[in-house]
């Protein structure tokens, strides 16, 4: 398989020098794939749809056709997946939490790929791959300690004690979205897709989907403000309750709802505040993501240089 033609706001940097990482970030609807260098630039990236192969043992085939003229092409040091799942790291293999791509559970990337082409292969959760790139070219760059939630389909997202990813004793940390909160599973009810199931229990039949409940109220619409403000409650509940129980300096929320920017966060804020004792809200600041679409790609890479690159652990500003 041919690799499409490099950007051209990136092609000089191909031809950079030191360690290079061959990244996925393998999602239940996409998979995207690049080269990251040392310093987190993203020398090329391309995408495919995960669905485009039968089952996990397929895709993973068609992955090792998509990295084949790229490792021809940039030597990579090494191969690092961001990937939906929990993951046993020693081994890189998929133990849970893997019903969006069928046949998925059991399958080795890292087997499958040091075998291929003889390099050190790392494989993490995509939450904490998200985490980790906030921490080196994100809103989180030089914390020690923090947290990343992202808000897509479900509320995942990644624990940085110490400058440190913190996995669990079974990989399975940073699993929040399974909370309940107010007798809810959280992310049942507070992402995006929960905000939508709450606008159409209330307007049946109304297909809107969580930026089109956040537009219908910004219109005057006085039911989609009802929800909108107890679906912000419920998340700021959630979230109160990660302050309480890691005190992070930082937590750095993400996902395509809060491109909202600055609004977003004041609501959000605002709803804390309500929950929060005023010791706990001075001590932590939320902050809106900002290693963008490729975090996943930046993490697993970050991730890689960490393990075998020696790349340092940031300082600190905490």
């Amino acid at each position: 398989m041919t690799p499409e033609p490099i950007p051209a706001a990136t092609r000089g940097l191909a031809a950079s020098t030191g360690l290079r990482v061959l990244a996925f970030d393998v999602g239940g609807t996409w998979v995207k794939y690049g080269i990251v260098d040392a310093h987190g630039r993203l020398l090329f990236s391309g995408q495919l749809a995960t669905q485009s192969e039968p089952d996990g043992k397929a895709l993973l085939a068609r992955l090792l056709a998509v990295a084949e003229p790229l490792v021809t092409r940039y030597s990579p040091a090494g191969v690092a997946f961001s990937t939906l799942g929990i993951i046993d790291p020693a081994e890189g293999r998929l133990v849970g939490a893997v019903e969006a791509i069928a046949g998925y559970f059991g399958q080795s990337p890292k087997a499958r790929f040091e075998h291929a082409f003889d390099v050190p292969v790392v494989v993490e959760n995509d939450g904490n791959c998200v985490a980790l790139a906030e921490g080196w070219t994100g809103s989180a760059a030089g914390v020690r300690n923090y947290l990343a939630l992202t808000l897509g389909t479900g509320i995942g997202g990644g624990i940085v004690i110490d400058g440190k990813l913190y996995r669990g004793a079974n990989g399975a940390a940073g699993e929040w979205g399974y909370m309940l909160v107010d007798g809810k599973v959280w992310e049942d009810h507070a992402s995006p897709r929960g905000l939508a199931a709450a606008a159409e229990a209330a307007r049946p039949g109304c297909g809107l989907d969580a930026e089109a409940v956040f537009a219908a109220r910004d219109l005057g619409d006085a039911e989609m403000a009802v929800i909108v403000r107890a679906w912000f409650g419920l998340l700021a509940t959630g979230l109160t309750n990660l302050l309480f129980a890691f005190n992070p300096s930082r937590v750095v929320i993400g996902g395509g709802i809060t491109a909202r920017g600055p609004a977003f966060l004041e609501e959000l804020r605002a709803q804390m505040r309500l929950r929060l004792r005023p010791d706990f809200h001075r001590m932590c600041d939320i902050a809106l993501a900002s290693a963008g679409s490729q975090a996943g790609l930046l993490g697993a890479a970050r991730l890689w240089l960490t393990q075998h690159g020696g790349a340092a652990t940031p300082a600190s500003n905490d």
